[in-house]
């Protein structure tokens, strides 16, 4: 009997830890997911946002677009591998007080991005190296 309640014992335990863990890395698409700018990185330092800037990936249409926070954006999309090109970057023009910097800094960034990663349901963009942007699932 005690045999018996320790197998048990362990199979809960084992559940229970595999139930709780993120999907593996790359179990959300670029291109499906719509990406909420969560930090903006710098040299020596992370600026965490808390507005509704958020990115979309259009396969089809090579396109990217979304809210640099206040305004609309837009722009071409070339994907390789793990590799990224934004260009061609467009946006409305309003302006929104408190705002501004972080539009600014947002879509600087993406005009650098050349390399991406999805680690769960995180995606971060580099320039090389440098880690600039990094966004959440929805």
């Amino acid at each position: 009997m005690k045999q018996i309640s320790l197998v048990i014992a362990l199979f809960f335990i084992a559940t229970s830890f595999t139930m709780n863990q993120e999907p593996p890395a790359g179990s959300v698409s670029l291109y499906t997911t719509k990406w909420v700018l969560k930090s903006i990185h710098g040299k020596d330092q992370v600026d965490y946002i808390y507005t509704r800037a958020f990115i979309k990936f259009d396969e089809a249409k090579n396109r990217v677009g979304g809210n640099g926070s206040c305004n609309s954006f837009g722009g071409s999309l070339s994907v390789v591998n793990n590799t990224i090109r934004i260009s061609h970057l467009f946006s409305t023009e309003m302006y929104c007080e408190g705002v501004q910097d972080i539009e600014k800094a947002f879509l600087s960034r993406l005009g650098r991005a050349n390399r991406f990663e999805i680690k769960g349901k995180t995606l971060l963009l580099y320039s090389d190296k440098e880690l600039l942007l990094e966004f959440a699932a929805e």
